[in-house]
């Protein structure tokens, strides 16, 4: 799977529920694990007509991907507050979107 990839369309992305549960990552903040691994500074958030600063690392899956991997594995995307906050909502991503992949075990805690 990918750590790191990025997409030129605009894709689908679902906000996933629950993941304030999952294990806390070693890189600090989610934004600041995207960052590390995407090699990239956040600026706006990823979804399409928002031009509020990405504060946060949201935890996505893309649910009409062709790569099933994508389909249902966790990634970050950099999102504003009020779009994170929005559990279970699927969005539209802006063009050029980087997807970092959210697993602990084989990131940042491997």
């Amino acid at each position: 799977m990918d750590t790191v990839y990025s997409v030129a369309e605009q894709v689908k992305i679902k906000n996933e529920v629950g993941t304030s549960q999952r294990p806390k990552c070693s890189c600090g903040a989610w934004i600041d694990h995207w960052k590390k691994y995407s090699k990239k500074s956040p600026g706006k958030c990823s979804v399409a007509g928002c031009n509020n600063d990405a504060t946060l690392g949201a935890h996505v899956t893309r649910p009409a991907a062709k790569n099933e991997d994508y389909k249902t594995h966790s990634y970050l995307v950099p999102m504003c507050a009020e779009h994170n906050g929005k559990h279970g909502e699927t969005f539209t991503s802006k063009p050029n979107c980087t997807f970092v992949w959210a697993n602990v075990s084989q990131t940042c805690g491997s």
